[in-house]
C-alpha cells in the first residue's frame, strides 16, 4: 500500500497588513505556515486543505497590551487521487499496547524531583505544559488558549483552554494548581528555574483573575515564554494538592492533564501508563507538543530491558515495537531489516563528563584543563559506534544550529614547561601530564561514575578510565546500573567524575545551560559565566546575543565546566506497524497507532 502525503501550502506567500485608519483599527499580520495532512483515499475526492494562521493584533489599550491567540481557518480545497489502500487500513485506528524500552533503568517518576531524560521520556505523557515547543521547535501554547503581554513586557496575562481535567478524578484544573505547579519548578536547581528566580519575585508573581485567567508579574523582561516552553525539568501542571510537595522530594501520585495517565510501575521492570478516557484535546491540528493531542494507544508500556542485543533482538522477533536510544553499533543491522523504521533525532545530544568541583582531582583547574588537553574526542565518539551518527563539535550550544560558535576552541595556558597551546581535542598527553603535574593533585582516587547498561553513556566511561589513567589519575570505575548512578549524583563526596550526555532540547542555549547555574554541587560555579547567561537572557539585539554566545564558549573552555565531548544523533528504532511517529526531542507517543 503506498500513502501520499500532502504538503499543503499556499500557492504563494500571504502577507496581509490592513493599515491602521486615524489610530484607531489594529494592525494585523497573517503569517501562513505549512501543515502536512497524510491522507489515504479509494478515488479521487474533495480533500479540504487545512492551515495554520497565526494572527498577533497590537493595539493601544488603557493597559497598553499585546493581545495573541492562535485560530484555524479553512483556506482552500484541493481535488487530490491516490492510489487505493488495503481495506480497514484508512486512516488512524484505537487500541492495542505499544512496548518501549528505556534509555536506562528508572529510579524516580516525578519529573520536577529529578531531571534525567529515562524519567522525562514516560512523565512527558502523563504531564502538560503551559506552553510547549510545536513542530520546528518553536514556543506555541499548550493548555493556554490566548495571552497577553503588557507594552513593557513585565506582566503576562494568560487564559487556559477549555477542558482541562486532572487524573484519577481530581477535577478541573484551575489557575490555583498551575500557579503552585510553577512555583514547585521554580524552587528547583533547573536552569531556567534559576533565571526565573532573577527576573521575578515568585512569592508575588501570580494573581489569580478568574477561574481562568491568571497572571504573571516579572521584575525584569526576559524570554519568559521560551522558559516556559523547555520541555526538560520544566513546570508540568499538577494539582495544587501535589505541588505543595517540596521538589526536594517525590510526589506520592503523579497526577496530571496529558492524554495519558499513570497505572502502574514495578521498579526495574515496567512502567505502565493507560488512556485517559476524560482527556479533551485541543481544537487546534496537531504540531510536535501542541494542538490536539489524540490517544489511539490503550497503553504505553516502558519496559526494562539492560542488555543492547536483548533490546534490538525483541523489536525484530516483535516482542516490542520501540528502542529508545539504541546503541549505534546496531545501525546497519536495523536499517537493513525491512519490518524496522529507523529515526535519528538532529540536533541530537552532546557526549559529556561531569567534573565534581567539590573534592580532588577536579576542584583544581589545572587538573581539569589536564583531562580536556590529553584527549582525543574521536575515541570516545568511535566507541559509540557507527560515523554516520557523530560529529565532532566545539560549539557547546551545538552545530549546525544558529547559535553555533567555535570561539575559544583553543587558548594558551603557562605552565612549568613555558606556555602551551590547549582547548578542545588538542590530544597533547605530554601537555596533560605537566598540566597534573603542577596542580596540587596528591594521588587521591578518581572515581568514575559510569553506568553498565546504557548504550549511548557507558562506552564512553571505558575510553575515559584509560584516558585518566595515561595521563596520570588514580582511576576506579565500579559496575553500576543506571537508576543507582542517577541515585548518587547527589553525594559529591562518592565520585570525581560522571559519564553522561545533555540534549539541545534540554541545554541548547544559555537560558537552559545547566553547566552555568544548575545548583547540583558538582556544577562549577562561576559569577562570570551566570553574568554572561542572565546577560543573554535580557538581551534583544541579535548582534548582542552572538557576542555573548562567543564569550560563553570560550570561558567554558578555559574553565573547563565539563569534559565536553562530540555531538551525536540518536537513533529511534520502531517496527513498521507504528504510525504516525516522528523522531523529536522526546519521543511522543500521543498521536501514534499500530497498524496490525
Amino acid at each position: 500500500m503506498k500513502k501520499v502525503t500532502l504538503s499543503l501550502m499556499a500557492a504563494a506567500m500571504l502577507a496581509l497588513i490592513l493599515a491602521a485608519c486615524g489610530g484607531a483599527d489594529p494592525e494585523i499580520v497573517t503569517v501562513i505556515k505549512e501543515v502536512p495532512v497524510e491522507v489515504e483515499v479509494i478515488k479521487e475526492v474533495e480533500v479540504e486543505k487545512i492551515v495554520v494562521v497565526e494572527k498577533e493584533v497590537i493595539k493601544e489599550v488603557e493597559v497598553e497590551r499585546i493581545v495573541k491567540e492562535v485560530v484555524v481557518v479553512e483556506v482552500e480545497k484541493l481535488l487530490v487521487a491516490t492510489p487505493t489502500p488495503e481495506l480497514g487500513m484508512a486512516g488512524p485506528t484505537y487500541g492495542g499496547n505499544l512496548r518501549v524500552t528505556s534509555q536506562g533503568s528508572i529510579s524516580a517518576l516525578d519529573p520536577i524531583y529529578t531531571g534525567f531524560y529515562v524519567t522525562n521520556a514516560v512523565s512527558s505523557h502523563i504531564f502538560e505544559q503551559t506552553f510547549a515547543w510545536d513542530a520546528n521547535l518553536e514556543v506555541s501554547p499548550r493548555t493556554t488558549k490566548s495571552w497577553e503581554v503588557s507594552a513593557d513586557g513585565l506582566t503576562y496575562t494568560f487564559t487556559m483552554r477549555e477542558g482541562l481535567t486532572f487524573h484519577k478524578g481530581k477535577g478541573a484544573v484551575t489557575p490555583e494548581d498551575i500557579i503552585a505547579s510553577f512555583n514547585r519548578w521554580a524552587d528547583t536547581g533547573s536552569p531556567s528555574a534559576g533565571l526565573v528566580r532573577k527576573f521575578t519575585d515568585t512569592d508575588i508573581a501570580w494573581t489569580v483573575i478568574d477561574d481562568k485567567t491568571y497572571q504573571w508579574t516579572l521584575e525584569t523582561a526576559f524570554d519568559a515564554l521560551f522558559v516556559l516552553a523547555i520541555p526538560h525539568v520544566t513546570s508540568y501542571i499538577t494539582t495544587a494538592e501535589m505541588a505543595a510537595t517540596p521538589f526536594s522530594v517525590q510526589m506520592d501520585e503523579l497526577i496530571g492533564t496529558g492524554a495519558y495517565e499513570f497505572e502502574e510501575w514495578k521498579q526495574g521492570d515496567r512502567v505502565v501508563l493507560k488512556r485517559f478516557e476524560n482527556y479533551e484535546p485541543d481544537s487546534r491540528p496537531t504540531s510536535g507538543y501542541v494542538g490536539a493531542t489524540i490517544a489511539y494507544l490503550d497503553k504505553i508500556i516502558f519496559l526494562e530491558i539492560p542488555d543492547e542485543e536483548t533490546k534490538v533482538a525483541g523489536l525484530q522477533t516483535g516482542e516490542w515495537e520501540v528502542i529508545d536510544g539504541a546503541g549505534f553499533d546496531f545501525l546497519k543491522r536495523l536499517q537493513g531489516d525491512p519490518g524496522i523504521q529507523v529515526g535519528l533525532y538532529k540536533p541530537g545530544n552532546r557526549s559529556n563528563v561531569y567534573l565534581n568541583p567539590q573534592i580532588p582531582p577536579f576542584s583544581y583547574l589545572k587538573a581539569r584543563q589536564a583531562l580536556q588537553t590529553g584527549i582525543l574526542v574521536e575515541d570516545y565518539m568511535f566507541a559509540l559506534g557507527d560515523r554516520d551518527v557523530w560529529i565532532l563539535c566545539p560549539a557547546l550550544y551545538w552545530c549546525g544550529t544558529p547559535l553555533e560558535s567555535d570561539s575559544g576552541q583553543r587558548f594558551d595556558v603557562e605552565t612549568s614547561q613555558g606556555t602551551r597551546t590547549i582547548g578542545y581535542n588538542v590530544n597533547d598527553l605530554e601537555t596533560a601530564k605537566i598540566l597534573l603535574g603542577d596542580s596540587d593533585y596528591a594521588g587521591e582516587v578518581t572515581v568514575i561514575l559510569n553506568p553498565t547498561d546504557y548504550g549511548t553513556i557507558t562506552p564512553i566511561g571505558h575510553v575515559l578510565k584509560s584516558d585518566l589513567a595515561k595521563i596520570g589519575f588514580n582511576v576506579e570505575m565500579p559496575a553500576l546500573d543506571w537508576a543507582t548512578v542517577t541515585t548518587m549524583y547527589g553525594n559529591t563526596d562518592a565520585f570525581s567524575a560522571g559519564t553522561d550526555w545533555y540534549s539541545h532540547w534540554c541545554c541548547g542555549t544559555p537560558l537552559q545551560d545547566h553547566l552555568i547555574s544548575g545548583t547540583s554541587d558538582f556544577i562549577i560555579k562561576d559569577e562570570e559565566l551566570i553574568g554572561l547567561q542572565v546577560a543573554f537572557a535580557k538581551a534583544t539585539d541579535p548582534a548582542e546575543k552572538k557576542q555573548i554566545i562567543d564569550d560563553i564558549n570560550a570561558k567554558r573552555f578555559q574553565k573547563v565546566t565539563s569534559l565536553s565531548l562530540g555531538q551525536f544523533f540518536p537513533i529511534m528504532p520502531s517496527t513498521v506497524d507504528l504510525k504516525n511517529f516522528v523522531t523529536r526531542v522526546l519521543p511522543f507517543y500521543a498521536n501514534t497507532w499500530l497498524e496490525r
